[in-house]
């Protein structure tokens, strides 16, 4: 019987180890408008999360990631890998490179440096298989395109 609990056991492990969530983005693509982030440059970084527990110690917003960024990645070592970008206005960045192993994200967040608050909060990409993101003048907009 011990046997038989300890195959089931055996057997029922990989499939839970599976069923760990992990990042369906596949692609990423920025749009900024003429007038984006009050005409300025807009920094943008994409953080890819390889360790749940690294999720609690992220900010809540892009104003606070900018600021505590060096920190966190000297801090945070390999449990994240992070995509900067800065953006001009009226610029398309038709696919953004990401990681090797960004498949392997249990999340994927995007922090904006916008100048309005309301272009500062965080964004979950993680169940965004085909991701754009669109800087408007004093906001950000997120969809998951069809491809």
């Amino acid at each position: 019987m011990k046997k038989l609990i300890l195959s089931i056991l055996l057997l029922l492990t990989p499939i839970a180890h599976a069923a760990e969530p992990a990042s369906a983005l596949r692609s990423v693509r920025v749009t900024a408008d003429v007038a984006a982030n009050n005409s300025t440059a807009t920094s943008l970084d994409l953080v890819f999360v390889y360790d749940k527990t690294a999720i609690a110690t992220l900010p809540k917003s892009g104003a606070e990631w900018f600021e505590k960024k060096a920190a966190l990645l000297g801090g945070l070592g390999r449990q994240i890998d992070v995509v900067s970008l800065q953006v001009p206005p009226g610029v398309v960045i038709e696919q953004v490179a990401l990681p090797a192993q960004a498949r392997r994200a249990v999340a994927v967040l995007c922090f904006v440096n916008f100048i309005d608050p309301a272009g500062q909060a965080v964004a979950n990409l993680t169940r965004y298989r085909h991701a754009e993101i669109h800087l408007f003048e004093s906001r950000v907009a997120y969809k998951d395109l069809p491809h």
